[in-house]
């Protein structure tokens, strides 16, 4: 679990038990969902994906509490990603 900030505001990231059992560096997947989630957050999707070039598709869900919670259930390595 890890705090942070997006648009201002307090959040907390959470990775589910196979994110946090795999091989993906956790810190990184942390920064990754603070930095590119900011513009799904201040939409206030429920659901959103960043794709990135080393790690894949991170698929996070927004959970509305008075501290948001962003849940990172699923990361589907970049080579299992197809255009």
């Amino acid at each position: 679990m890890y705090r942070g900030n997006i648009a201002g505001k307090e959040v907390i990231i959470h990775l589910g038990k196979r994110v946090k059992e795999s091989h993906f560096d956790n810190r990184k997947l942390y920064h990754m969902v603070l930095s590119y989630g900011e513009t799904a957050f201040r939409k206030g999707q429920k659901m959103f994906c960043i794709y990135n070039d080393r790690v894949g598709l991170i698929v996070a869900e927004v959970e509305h509490h008075d501290i948001p919670v962003i849940r990172i259930d699923y990361v589907i390595e970049n080579q299992n990603v197809y255009e």
